[in-house]
């Protein structure tokens, strides 16, 4: 008898788990539909169903279902919105990483100190972490951030930093500024993220040359957001660093942001700290290398121009020899950075870039320099030819390739129009006299422009192809090539318009005819628009990628 009751108690038991695992099913997968209406009329709606001690709440506000949370939310009690996971994170975490502001209402309705609850990640933080701007924003005015510790303080400053939220990096700051020098758990300080985002800053190096020329042009106002990133570099210098200028001491911090900002082309950054403290344009890091070394090697033409603006500690600067027995010149023969490459179209327009921060850097050393050997009894002019050989071959090849390629299509441009006869049999009159003029003119515009374009491409081809060469005359003969070969092709299809409504202007099918004839015209126009770009590199390379080395105002003073 008592093992038939033992029996019966664990049937019941088993009944009773198997019950409630399926009422937690139900629960969890109403909550991911956002199917309110399945469950409405179950009780005990906000429990526990995940193993990691989720509630529907978390898994409806994860899933992002505004109108099941509002449901749920108000039939609940403001002590029952506070339920955490294993980690210790409310529901109100998981509204904040989906960013939908009008759920984190409705928890914040319920219970206004929501946001400061729970033993995990808060949800401001989460909301930061994700860049839900809306959703920081209204977050930000319920959390007391100021009773946070101060590791999660810092956690929070460094990432208004890194994600762009200066404004309120800014509170952060005026608020408590222990932060300006405060290391997050990657040790990194705010100071040391905004040195890697040049992003944050106007111009920085990344920008294109058109970009920086009408940029400059236009005098373009600063967004508030850059204007804050500004700011917020000015104030922490001054918070944190400030005695240590004052007092002539070393800070390591301010040095490593330096260098970190010279690597990823943070010039306005860069602008800031030397500003701040003048004596950071003469730092060297253990390498014995400036920031204009740095520059020079990472080809960031807006920090090397700085070096035209501090006088005469330029020479000085100069003469500094790195490790390995490189002065700056054998920086500059060395090979650029790939990223730098692949920016640029062309092998051989690559190489003209190279030998372009070549001759500016010659220009700002010694003589004695130019012919220094380093330690593997290099000098400048032999380490150039040596890095860059496999690209010259490779610049030469594209070279032959493009101008072979353009030649066939000039040679037939130039057969066309060299044999047409579009006026025989066609009585002249007044009437045609325009039409014939435009012929006239547009067949020998596109005779002129494609022969001209032959003798480039045939000049390209029989070029010695030595370094020289690829600077100024290949890309210039280029150039004018592809040029004139797109307005050979242009003047072609007018002289074939003209000749066309000269001979057919008066037959009956003449406007069908025009109709098909002006769709197939577009053919020649497809090759222009598909090789324009390679128009548009070639000109912006060669007339002014020199004027990235001739600044039009002083940036530092």
């Amino acid at each position: 008898m008592a093992t038939h009751d033992i029996n019966l108690n664990d049937d019941i038991n088993n009944f009773k788990h198997e019950a409630a695992h399926a009422e937690r099913s139900r629960l969890h997968l109403a909550a991911l539909k956002g199917d309110w209406n399945s469950i409405e009329d179950m009780p005990n709606i906000q429990r526990e169903i995940t193993k990691k001690r989720e509630t529907t709440l978390h898994i409806a506000a994860a899933a992002n279902h505004e109108e099941f949370v509002k449901n749920l939310v108000e039939g609940m009690s403001s002590d029952d919105i506070t339920a955490e996971n294993t980690v210790g994170s409310t529901a109100l975490a998981y509204a904040a990483a989906t960013g939908n502001v009008n759920i984190a209402k409705a928890m914040l309705k319920k219970n206004t100190d929501l946001p400061n609850l729970g033993s995990g990640m808060k949800p401001l933080f989460m909301a930061a972490l994700l860049e839900h701007y809306q959703m920081v924003e209204h977050l930000s005015r319920s959390t007391k951030t100021w009773e946070w510790d101060i590791g999660d303080q810092t956690e929070l400053f460094v990432t208004y930093a890194r994600v762009g939220y200066y404004g309120k990096a800014l509170e952060m700051m005026k608020a408590n500024s222990n932060l300006a020098t405060a290391k997050n758990r990657f040790n990194d300080t705010a100071l040391h993220v905004l040195a890697r985002k040049h992003s944050a800053f106007v111009s920085g190096s990344q920008q294109g040359i058109l970009r920086r020329h009408i940029n400059s042009w236009m005098k373009l106002k600063q967004d508030s957001k850059q204007i804050q990133a500004h700011e917020l570099v000015k104030e922490i210098c001054v918070r944190a660093y400030k005695y240590d200028v004052e007092s002539l001491s070393e800070n390591q911090e301010l040095s490593q942001s330096l260098f970190v900002a010279a690597e990823v082309g943070n010039v306005e950054f860069l602008i800031e700290l030397i500003r701040f403290d003048l004596e950071l344009a003469l730092k060297t890091d253990q390498t014995n290398r400036s920031i204009f070394h740095i520059a020079v090697k990472e080809r960031h033409e807006s920090i090397f121009n700085l070096l035209h603006e501090i006088g005469s500690f330029k020479d000085l600067i100069v003469e500094n020899i790195t490790n390995g027995g490189n002065n700056m010149l054998h920086l500059a023969a060395k090979l650029a950075p790939q990223h730098k490459l692949n920016a640029i179209s062309g092998a051989a327009l690559q190489l003209q870039q190279e030998l372009l921060w070549f001759k500016e850097v010659e220009k700002v050393v010694k003589s004695s320099l130019k012919e220094m050997k380093n330690e593997a009894g290099e000098t400048p002019y032999v380490l150039l030819a040596t890095m860059h050989e496999e690209l010259r071959k490779d610049g030469e090849s594209w070279m032959r390739n493009t101008a072979n390629s353009s030649m066939v299509v000039a040679t037939l441009i130039c057969s066309i129009i060299f044999a047409g006869q579009p006026t025989d049999g066609i009585k002249h009159s007044s009437e045609n006299s325009n039409l014939e003029l435009a012929f006239s003119v547009s067949s020998a515009i596109a005779l002129f422009c494609s022969s001209t374009s032959l003798i480039m491409f045939l000049s390209i081809l029989t070029s010695r192809y030595s370094y020289n060469d690829f600077l100024v005359s290949l890309p210039i003969k280029l150039m004018i090539g592809v040029a004139s070969l797109f307005i050979s092709i242009a003047s072609m299809i007018v002289a074939f318009c003209a000749s066309f409504n000269l001979k057919y202007h008066n037959h009956q099918g003449f406007p069908l005819m025009a109709v098909v004839f002006g769709i197939f015209s577009c053919v020649p126009i497809l090759y222009v628009l598909l090789k324009y770009r390679l128009l548009f590199d070639i000109v912006r390379s060669t007339c002014f990628s020199s004027s990235l080395f001739k600044p039009r105002h002083r940036l530092l003073y």
